[in-house]
């Protein structure tokens, strides 16, 4: 957990900087599994899918499954169903997790279903309703052209390939289950701050695929991407040192990763507990330290120092309020138990 000691008018203020994207409703959960293929894919589809339930089961969040019923050719038509109802709902955050195979054929990438498959144009026309707090994470091959049709603001979407032509069986899937499915975040929590966000899920994920192919002394035949400031090119885990973006892109282009790690499956009892209108202006907070830190080099001294200054002078204000009314006490203790 990052901490931030600020002085503000004499008085030290600390401020712990985590939060979760959106506006703090609840979350839901949407897995699909695609069409196996072959029985061992199937079977590898599965397990994963019974760990992100679980893991759902346990956190209490609404959780929803297509691909595992007994209507096999419906598929397409239960997902489009599904998100046609929930997308009308504007609070919390909707979480989408394909796992399985996809295909590509120069123009138009689909995922594959029983039945009629459905495309990233049309997941993205489900999806266009909500207008934040979105999160799609495409775990099959040929899934990067998804990357470039989702991204936009109010989303973050992973892709387990960064093309269409990374074609085959992708590992990225069962590694993200796993790290989902990991209650206690010993390997996922890279920042220590007991909660676990979902660019450490890309991140873990993404070094236990390099890790699988170098153990195997084999080329790697996919590489994933995240974006999350909607400028549809996607960032690979070799760019960040820890959470933060080590290396800079060109031009005034704000990295990716920042809102990413603001959205956690499970929040920690301390960040429950905020008020979801201090949260969101919190996590509005974070980004420009982020986006700060990120643009520093270009920036004078004085001019980065004193807005930087007034950002943490408004974040340890909404701090100080919160302990001054007592607000969120009872819940954290009653979340903690």
């Amino acid at each position: 957990r990052t901490f931030w000691m600020v002085l503000v008018g004499g008085v030290f203020f600390g401020v712990g900087v985590m939060g979760v994207y959106g506006n703090g409703g609840e979350r839901s959960v949407l897995v699909v599994v695609g069409t196996p293929g072959e029985a061992e894919y199937g079977d590898l589809f599965l397990e994963s899918e019974a760990l992100i339930a679980d893991r759902c089961r346990k956190l209490g969040v609404g959780y929803h499954v297509v691909g595992t019923g007994e209507d096999e050719g419906k598929d397409r038509e239960e997902v489009e169903e599904f998100l046609g109802e929930l997308t009308l709902e504007e609070d919390g955050e909707l979480w989408v997790i394909l796992l399985g195979h996809g295909t590509f054929d120069g123009r138009d990438a689909k995922f594959n279903v029983r039945g009629a498959d459905f495309s990233a144009a049309e997941l993205d026309e489900w999806l266009a309703p909500k207008k934040e707090g979105v999160v799609v994470v495409n775990t099959a091959s040929s899934s990067g052209p998804f990357l470039g049709r989702l991204s936009g603001p109010g989303r973050v979407v992973v892709t387990a390939t960064k093309s269409g032509e990374e074609v085959f069986l992708t590992q990225f899937g069962r590694l993200f289950a796993e790290a989902l499915g990991d209650e206690e975040g010993e390997r996922s929590d890279l920042d220590g701050d007991g909660q676990v966000s979902l660019l450490e899920l890309f991140l873990t994920a993404s070094r236990g695929v390099e890790d699988y192919y170098l153990e195997r002394g084999l080329l790697a035949t996919e590489h994933a991407l995240l974006d999350d400031n909607g400028d549809k090119k996607g960032t690979a885990a070799d760019w960040f040192s820890g959470v933060r973006v080590a290396k800079k892109a060109k031009g005034d282009v704000t990295p990716d990763g920042l809102r990413a790690h603001q959205v956690h499956l499970a929040p920690s009892a301390e960040e429950l507990a905020l008020p979801p209108e201090l949260r969101k202006r919190r996590d509005e907070l974070e980004l420009e330290v982020m986006q700060l830190r990120y643009a520093r080099e270009e920036m004078e001294e004085e001019a980065y120092y004193r807005k930087l200054e007034r950002v943490f002078v408004e974040m340890a204000g909404l701090y100080e309020g919160v302990e001054a009314t007592g607000i969120g006490s009872e819940e954290a203790g009653a979340a903690s138990e």
